[in-house]
């Protein structure tokens, strides 16, 4: 009977995975371990957003009513409440724009003394605001908080507002990108490292693991190649195809989907080499492990999809829970989507980004010396 016959095919398939104690904690482990961390950080509260104001303004008399107005001071207040994750700190000059440059503060607001004086002669008022820009949404979410700011900043001022209210203007500069960038942009350096490592994985477990099954480790073994010399030579052959993969995805991410660069092309694809020879590296080593390319395949979801949520491409490393931050930089990907944010946002060249290329040529050289010292012990010599 056929249903008979179906029911012995699938029970022999369900021994068969049971016996594979590998397999079966692939498939239960994994998913669980990287829903932890994903069900950790998606519940994290929005960071939002820190303006730092250098307040200079010393107020002016109102040309009609007696007494005197400081726009500056009542713009700080009504931005207070302007929203909810929008943190106003005031400080001085240098103190703001070191701030600005660690990273801490996300805009910078220079009022100068005659602010006040200007807004009633003119009736225009110009707030003049540096953003730190790396993160485009950032600054289109300042801009609207600002406007609003302004316009309640403006309110119950009858008098400034007589004859119909100020316009208000944003005299925006971007520290690092521009006006022009978006969350592509912004998402566009994760996206690049994240494909490069991906397919260059794939590619190599499965490849290197073919070898094994096939035997040419084998009949390898039994000349006088030495163990690293073979992690070498395939390193070098599937790294000419990932650097070939590695160039497509860049040229296409600039030129098909225009992203914006503020730096060398040749730093990026720089950082891509690293990254690409680290998969590489990475690839063989966890194949050792694998029987099947069923096994290779349940790989991904450990080396893939939990390195983007702790490598920084979602939610900033500092805003993760602190037991969780020291995971994240163990993981490749976080150096690399460093790197090339910093090259592709900030414009910041090879010898500035140096530490993130140690660590990558620092893990890749360790996945080759693992990756010898696996085989060899796999196959007995």
């Amino acid at each position: 009977m056929a249903a008979i016959r179906i029911l012995t095919l699938a029970r022999r398939v369900i021994e068969q995975l049971r016996a594979d104690r590998r397999t079966i904690a692939l498939i239960l482990g994994v998913p669980l371990i990287v829903l932890s961390v994903a069900g950790v950080l998606v519940r994290l509260e929005a960071s939002g957003a820190t303006v730092a104001f250098v307040l200079e303004d010393t107020g002016a008399p109102l040309p009609i009513a007696s007494g005197t107005v400081n726009l500056g001071e009542r713009l700080i207040s009504s931005l207070q409440g302007v929203a909810e994750h929008l943190t106003v700190e005031q400080m001085m000059h240098d103190e703001a724009h070191a701030r600005l440059e660690d990273g801490e503060v996300d805009a910078i607001i220079t009022l100068p003394v005659d602010f006040s004086a200007q807004a009633i002669r003119t009736r225009k008022v110009t707030i003049p605001v540096l953003y730190e820009g790396s993160n485009p949404m950032i600054a289109r979410t300042l801009d609207t908080m600002l406007t609003r700011g302004a316009v309640q900043m403006l309110a119950g001022l009858s008098v400034v507002n007589s004859g119909g209210a100020p316009e208000i203007t944003l005299d925006a500069t971007y520290r690092y990108g521009s006006a022009e960038f978006d969350q592509l942009d912004y998402l566009a350096p994760v996206f690049i490292g994240l494909f490069v490592f991906m397919f260059v994985f794939i590619l190599t477990s499965v490849a290197f693991l073919r070898e094994r099954v096939a035997g040419t480790l084998e009949r390898l073994q039994a000349t006088a190649i030495r163990q690293h010399e073979i992690i070498l030579g395939y390193m070098l052959g599937f790294a000419l195809f990932a650097l070939i993969q590695s160039l497509v995805v860049l040229l296409f991410t600039i030129y098909g989907l225009k992203v914006h660069t503020m730096g060398s092309l040749l730093s990026v694809f720089a950082v891509e080499v690293l990254l690409a020879l680290l998969a590489v590296n990475l690839g063989i080593f966890l194949s050792t492990f694998a029987r099947n390319e069923f096994q290779v395949v349940q790989f991904i979801p450990l080396v893939v999809a939990l390195p983007v949520f702790l490598s920084g491409a979602l939610w900033p490393i500092e805003e993760m829970p602190g037991w969780l931050q020291p995971f994240a930089w163990m993981v490749p990907l976080t150096y690399a989507n460093h790197a090339l944010r910093d090259v592709m946002i900030k414009g910041l060249n090879l010898i500035e980004i140096g530490p993130y290329l140690l660590a990558l040529a620092g893990f890749a050289t360790v996945f080759v010396l693992l990756s010898a010292l696996v085989l060899r012990r796999q196959v007995g010599t």
